[in-house]
């Protein structure tokens, strides 16, 4: 048993070794490892905002960078070393020793917390690791090719009686173009045959695009010749599907003896052709994906007049000749093509490329907007109020009293020809139909080629010539224009240097994204950025959708 004294002697000596142990404990150097070299903190320091990036940890020293947020787009940046110590950190900035004692409370990989002493006053500080604001790219929509094309040949999309539905251009003049049809003519004029009606439709690939828009191109000809598959509808229709649109490019109906109302005639029932197809896309719209709501038409020539007629003509403004009358069958309604597909459906836009009206009244019935190229000096298609295609037909004419044929002698009795009579009815060309628009309320836009003749798209071989691209670059902004009339864009406020302002746009959703900087705070259609020195560029991105669904993603590049 022990006495007293030494029962007393080891209490004493166990108090203290308590006591050694818990100064030793208390007096141990602060810990830095904790610290993250992946990421950026952020927050408040005496009164001012301050950005930390360190690069270096070790459990009693870090180094790195500090940063002061102040009215510059680019922060200052200072070398930065923590000495860890008993219980406080000593600051160096950029080798000079700061007189400041740090007593951190909290030092881990999200945040360092703790206060600071400034001679006699006490203040806190908190850092947090900063968290970039989510950000959710989209695509930016209808801005320039970058997809693929399937093409889909020959598409029934109706079947009505007729003459033919395609005739390829050929290198001969038009008089030797319809002479050689003159058989055909005259044998389906008496029993019109069954004529499946075709389109070929192109399609963009791997788009993300929920619905699409479409476009539908019909080919000139002077209702007589020309085919979907010729050199600059193929063309067209693959840079409109790159560009992310549906594009369905149409065959219709050609072919008319050698009379003004007979014309009169292929011209309707091209535009009934037309109906029929625009309904048919409209019927599988949600199999290729379309936004029934962005529906573009486009053609050349006869292709632009059926075209404008898709868009504007309503059955009261059907010409007379394509009434059922005594000596003459009726040829129905706009819609009695193809009864099947009943969906209507209403024109956004058209490109008339040197197109017309027979009924100049008829633009009241709708506010499709309109870009229309034509040249002034067009003997074929009149820029003004004229007759059209007489320059090609009048060759028929002399062609036709020429040829002794059985053909040439029945069409000829059959039809009364004199030289001094126009085989066509007066139509108003593009500028007569710009003007109207614009005096209905219409978007319209006209680009006149001064001393232009017919198809400016090609030279007389049928070669595309450059303005062929003007054409195409000049439709693709006015239809995007229709679909984005507000494009967002980025810019800096003048009166902050921090501050980045959304113009434009009606906007559903935005993000923000700043490369090589840090995102102070943002809104909807407002950010506070401030960017780190640095040889990186140093970009603003703002990506989202617009109101109406089509996505978008802009950049501003700062020097």
């Amino acid at each position: 048993m022990f006495s007293v004294t030494k029962k007393f002697y080891y209490i004493l000596t166990a108090c203290i070794i308590i006591a050694f142990a818990v100064l030793f404990v208390g007096c141990e150097k602060i810990d830095l490892s904790n610290i993250d070299t992946q990421c950026y903190y952020i927050g408040e320091c005496n009164d001012s905002t301050y950005i930390l990036k360190f690069e270096n940890v070790a459990s009693d020293k870090v180094t790195g960078f500090r940063y002061k947020v102040e009215n510059s787009p680019i922060a200052k940046e200072e070398n930065l070393s923590i000495t860890a110590g008993r219980k406080k950190c000593a600051i160096n900035i950029n080798g000079i020793d700061i007189p400041i004692k740090v007593f951190p409370e909290t030092i881990a990989s999200d945040s360092i917390t703790g206060e600071y002493v400034v001679g006699k006053e006490h203040k806190k500080f908190q850092f947090y690791k900063y968290k970039a604001p989510k950000f959710k790219q989209f695509e930016d929509q209808f801005q320039s090719e970058k997809y693929k094309v399937s093409v889909t040949k020959d598409v029934i999309y109706g079947n009505a009686k007729g003459f033919w539905s395609y005739n390829p251009d050929r290198n001969v003049t038009f008089a030797e173009a319809y002479t050689d049809k003159l058989g055909d003519l005259l044998k389906y004029n008496l029993s019109p045959r069954d004529i499946d009606l075709k389109m070929d439709i192109y399609l963009p690939q791997d788009d993300t695009s929920k619905l699409r828009p479409l476009i539908m191109l019909i080919h000139g000809g002077a209702f007589f010749n020309g085919d979907k598959a010729s050199e600059a509808y193929t063309k067209w229709s693959t840079h409109f599907a790159k560009m992310g649109f549906v594009v369905a490019s149409i065959n219709y109906r050609m072919g008319f003896l050698p009379s003004a109302d007979q014309i009169d005639c292929a011209g309707y029932r091209a535009a009934q052709d037309a109906n029929a197809a625009m309904r048919y896309m409209v019927h599988y719209a949600a199999k290729y994906r379309i936004n029934t709501n962005w529906i573009f038409a486009g053609g050349t020539s006869a292709g632009a007049i059926t075209a404008l007629n898709l868009a504007f003509m309503r059955n009261k403004n059907r010409p007379q000749s394509t009434k059922g009358s005594l000596f003459k069958s009726d040829l129905g309604d706009i819609e009695s093509v193809s009864p099947q597909y009943k969906e209507k459906f209403s024109i956004k836009a058209v490109a008339n490329m040197w197109g017309a009206v027979h009924d100049i009244n008829m633009i009241s019935n709708a506010k499709t907007s309109i870009i229309s190229f034509h040249g002034d000096a067009d003997n074929i298609v009149p820029y003004g109020y004229d007759y059209p295609f007489n320059d090609v037909l009048d060759p028929i004419k002399i062609a036709l009293r020429n040829d002794n044929s059985s053909e040439a002698k029945s069409v000829k009795s059959a039809f009364s020809m004199p030289l001094n009579r126009a085989m066509t009815n007066k139509m108003y060309g593009s500028s007569l139909v710009d003007k109207m628009a614009k005096a209905k309320g219409n978007r319209s836009k006209l680009f006149t080629y001064p001393g232009g003749g017919h198809s400016l798209h090609v030279d007389e071989n049928n070669n595309l010539v450059p303005y062929f691209y003007f054409i195409q670059d000049s439709v693709t902004a006015f239809f995007v224009e229709e679909l984005i009339p507000n494009p967002v864009s980025i810019e800096r406020d003048k009166s902050d240097n921090l501050c980045y302002r959304i113009k434009g746009g009606n906007i559903a959703q935005i993000y923000w994204k700043a490369e090589n900087g840090i995102i102070l705070e943002s809104n909807n259609r407002q950010a506070k950025i401030v960017f780190l020195p640095s040889k990186n560029e140093r970009v603003i991105i703002v990506s989202g959708h617009y109101s109406n669904g089509i996505g978008f993603q802009k950049e501003l590049k700062l020097l």
